[in-house]
């Protein structure tokens, strides 16, 4: 976090020339989250047992094989958790993310979420994001990070795993 701290500020001051757009990193997707945890079990339940996000590594985190375990929210995109007594100091809990979904997929957990009493943090609306704008809205999980869920009217994309 240092890293990106040093770049935004020397970026701020001017000290760094705009890169031309023929040297700009192009990023395919967000590879992964790293998430220091108080309560790795809970965590889990929330983005497994409850979003459906399958888990990975748990057999081998529980034996002391892995270091933390992980959820796949999509084809190329995992939650890593940290449990906090081994996370890096210097890690830190992010502000929100947002996981992207299909309309169905979005509506069906909402229904999950207010049928286990989790009401949203913050109210159903349209929101500006990567594709544009779409519905979404927020709730916590068990770490209190906030999680946006969303979903866009008109996005197809073929390598999201679900319909569009």
């Amino acid at each position: 976090m240092a890293f990106v701290t040093t770049i935004g500020r020397s970026m701020a001051r001017g000290n760094m020339a705009a890169r031309s757009a023929s040297t700009r990193a192009t990023v395919g997707e967000l590879d992964h989250i790293a998430i220091a945890c108080k309560d790795v079990d809970s965590m889990l339940k929330f983005y497994n047992g409850l979003l459906g996000f399958p888990a990975m590594n748990v057999d081998k985190f529980r034996q002391g094989q892995a270091s933390f375990p992980s959820v796949r929210i999509n084809q190329g995109t995992i939650l890593d958790f940290f449990p906090l007594e081994d996370a890096n100091a210097s890690f830190q809990q992010v502000s929100h993310f947002c996981v992207r979904l299909n309309q169905e997929d979005y509506e069906n957990i909402k229904g999950v979420m207010a049928a286990n009493g989790i009401n949203p943090t913050r109210g159903e609306g349209q929101m500006s994001g990567a594709r544009g704008t779409g519905t979404g809205l927020y709730y916590k999980d068990p770490e209190q990070n906030s999680v946006e869920l969303r979903y866009y009217q008109n996005y197809t994309n073929p390598d999201y795993l679900g319909s569009a």
